[in-house]
């Protein structure tokens, strides 16, 4: 009867030693999978981050055409107005693209309040308008959604300049 617990005890011993090789093996191969996931996924993201682009720029392409056209049109003709109907009708063209992309244009008005989340000052300077007020704006920002993606570069009032005393007793 010993003899036959003895091989019992060696047959479990073997049993769970191949469970332990067929959980060895699956845990192996688990981690292969993983890997391989984590391997795609960083593939994945470095492509959408190369390719984020590819739909706004093949929407982009017909008004980079356009304006080659317009360009090689330029060099053969002497008549301006029809170059630039054209080059009005290519600019609204590449508006409308961008706008369905998203991308807006962020107004700078003279006159309106200085917004730190949609303007960059470039400059300060004396002017009729009230302080922190937009007196120039020189160059257009854009938002794509919601997020800006270049603030509008403007110039601000430092509000009506000081009049120098010894200068009107003078007069």
């Amino acid at each position: 009867m010993e003899n036959e617990e003895e091989l019992t005890l060696e047959e479990q011993i073997e049993a769970l030693q191949l469970q332990v090789e067929e959980w060895k093996d699956l845990a192996h191969r688990r981690s292969a999978e993983i890997a391989n996931i984590q391997r795609r996924t960083q593939q994945e993201r470095q492509d959408l981050m190369v390719y984020a682009s590819e739909h706004v720029i093949t929407k982009m392409l017909p008004v980079l055409d356009d304006l080659h056209a317009a360009v090689e049109a330029a060099r053969k003709s002497v008549d301006e107005s029809p170059l630039k109907t054209g080059i009005e009708m290519i600019y609204a063209k590449a508006v409308k693209i961008f706008e369905e992309s998203g991308v807006n244009v962020i107004e700078a008005g003279v006159g309106e309040p200085f917004n730190v989340a949609f303007h960059e000052a470039l400059m300060h300077t004396a002017s009729e308008h009230p302080e922190g007020h937009v007196v120039q704006n020189v160059q257009r920002g854009y938002q794509l959604h919601e997020k800006v993606i270049r603030h509008a570069k403007v110039i601000t009032s430092a509000g009506l300049p000081a009049h120098n005393e010894t200068t009107e007793e003078r007069t």
